[in-house]
This record gives structure tokens, sequence and C-alpha cells, in this order.
């Protein structure tokens, strides 16, 4: 009986861990991404509720999207091309919304004046990324040859421009800002593509089944947190002064280049689909990719 009674208490627990778990929303995030901040500022002021998730922090998009895809999280922010490339391969999982807008660029040496100057240049990018093919649609858009040259990290990237080994780079915000007076930002993709998606918010299919009221909770409290955003934005910048260690300067400009707005409209599907024609174009995906989007109404 003394051996049993222990047994029993495990299982009591266990099964008390697996409820609280499938009570709340697993959410997956990129730590140092902006992409995230509607949600820390709607944990900050009450749009979202603490209660109602477990939040799981990852250092880069590729590490959040494989804890995606195994489902052990049931929804991420995360760059749009890992989900399309995703459900190339027949991963379970679907985009039920674009959410961060704008927010990358391209950072030059100083002496470089203009952007048909950079005909001829290299240029850093993360391979397979949205900084990788937004760099690519960029030079085919304005007849622009550059040298793309890929890293893995970021930081790899910013340490390549610092030392000359590349003259430009497809970057991000706020890390775009962190470069001193030697170099500049030149263009923003932004500017021939207003309120492009770049991370969208994707969810497994299991959890579309079985937390489909938890995930709609989700969305509701992060439209009203990128509501609250848009009508007090001196607490968003400082929201971001706290969560990502910015300064107030570098957390204005920062949310002067990123845009927040959740639908899943026609027009920016097809720019999503422009992008992943270059993707595949440059052999990241293998065919085209259909029902990709799950609109939730």
């Amino acid at each position: 009986m003394k051996k049993i009674i222990p047994l029993m208490v495990l299982v009591i627990l266990f099964f008390s861990c697996s409820s609280k778990k499938e009570d709340k929303l697993i959410v997956g995030l990129i730590k140092p991404s902006l992409n995230h901040l509607p949600f820390d500022f709607g944990l900050e002021i009450g749009t979202l509720n603490h209660q109602d998730f477990i939040i799981k922090y990852f250092s880069s998009g590729w590490e959040t999207n494989e804890a995606l895809v195994s489902e052990k999280i049931d929804v991420a922010i995360m760059p749009f091309t890992y989900i399309w490339n995703d459900v190339s391969k027949g991963k379970k999982v679907k985009i039920i919304s674009f959410f961060e807008r704008e927010s990358d660029g391209i950072i030059c040496k100083k002496n470089i004046k203009n952007i048909s100057e950079l005909n001829g240049k290299k240029i850093g990018v993360l391979r397979a990324s949205t900084l990788d093919v937004f760099a690519e649609m960029f030079a085919e858009d304005n007849n622009i040859e550059m040298e793309l040259v890929y890293f893995r990290t970021p930081m790899d990237m910013a340490a390549a421009l610092q030392v000359g080994e590349v003259d430009a780079l497809s970057f991000y915000v706020p890390s775009i800002f962190k470069f001193d007076d030697n170099f500049k930002i030149i263009y923003w993709y932004s500017d021939d593509f207003p309120f492009h998606p770049c991370c969208d918010i994707a969810a497994t299919e299991y959890a579309l089944q079985t937390k489909l009221p938890l995930i709609k909770k989700f969305l509701t409290g992060l439209q009203k947190s990128i509501s609250e955003m848009d009508k007090t934005p001196e607490m968003a910048i400082k929201t971001a002064c706290t969560f990502f260690s910015l300064s107030p300067e570098n957390s204005e400009k920062s949310l002067n280049h990123t845009k927040y707005l959740m639908n899943l409209d026609e027009e920016h599907q097809a720019f999503e689909r422009k992008a992943i024609d270059k993707m595949i174009e440059k052999n990241y995906i293998e065919s085209k990719v259909k029902d990709v989007y799950f609109k939730i109404e």
C-alpha cells in the first residue's frame, strides 16, 4: 500500500499538469525580434491575460519553426517564408493572420550614395529568409545586380559588414539602427511595398482543431493591443525599451518603420506568393504551395 500511494499521487499530478497545459495556448516567440511587441504590450496593459498562455522563447526563426512543426508549441509569430516551406513539405501548419509589416531595409557603407551604386556590390543575407527573398525582389524590380553573400546568423552578418566582407546588408529593426556613422540605411523595402507582411501568425493544425477558442481569444487580444498601441505610441515606445533593452531613440525609430496589421487580405497574399515564387526559383521550395492560409471567422 505504501508503494501504491506515491504512484497514485504521481498519476494525479501528471493528469493535473496535462489538464492545465490543455487549458493554455503555447506561444512561440523569437526573443530578439520586435515582431511580438504587441503581445508583450498586451500582457503589460491587460488586453491579453498571462494565465491564458505558456510562452516559449527561441533565439531564431528556425528554432521557433522546429518547435512549431514538432507541435511543441501551438502558435508562433515568425517570418512567413518558414511556414510556406513547411506546407510545401506536408507539415501540418497554417498561416492564420498577417502580423508584423515592413521593418526591413538595406544598410550599406556610407560611400554608397544611392541604390544604383549597389550594382555589383556584395550584400549579406540570411539564406532562405525574408531578408534573402526581399533583396532578390528589390534587385529584380530595380534592375540592379548584386552578389548575395549568405550567412547563418544576424551576428555574422553584422560582423561581415563592419570588417568590409560585404558592402551592404539586408537587415531588420531594431538591429539595423545599431551600426555606427560609417554606415547608413539607403533603402526600406516598404518604399516599394507599403505594409508588406514580414512575420505572420502560424498555428498547428492540431491546435486549430483542439484549441480554437483559445486561438480566437489570442487573436482578439492582439487586435486590441495593436489598437491601444496606435492610440498611445509613447507607451508602445516605452514597452519596446523595456522588453528589448532599446534606447528611447532606437525604440521610436524602430516603431516608425514597423507596422502591425492583422488580416489575410488578398493584396498581401499576392505579395507573399510573389516572394514564394522567388524561393521556388532559388530552389528553396520544390513546388507550388496550396492551402497555406486558414481564415478564422
